[in-house]
């Protein structure tokens, strides 16, 4: 049976409710680290709330409040 707990102080403390047998022979090892979220390709600067910026001035258009429904709307 394999159980996981965390390093506290320099001891191993297990989950709530585990109990093991005094003197029990254990092996520690750490485990595996967890899978990380993957990075948006679109750099950090060009992201607001999770949303791509657009540029102020595309082409010499300016994005109007029809777009941003639009935009709004997709999102529902």
């Amino acid at each position: 049976m394999i159980y996981r707990g965390k390093v506290h102080g320099g001891v191993v403390v297990l989950p709530p409710g585990i109990r093991l047998p005094e003197g029990l022979d254990v092996t520690v090892e750490p485990a595996p680290e967890e899978p990380r979220e993957t990075q948006s390709t679109v750099p950090p600067r060009m992201m607001r709330n999770g949303v791509p910026v657009f540029s102020r001035v595309c082409e010499g258009l300016r994005p109007g409040l029809e777009l941003v429904n639009l935009l709004r709307d997709e999102s529902l």
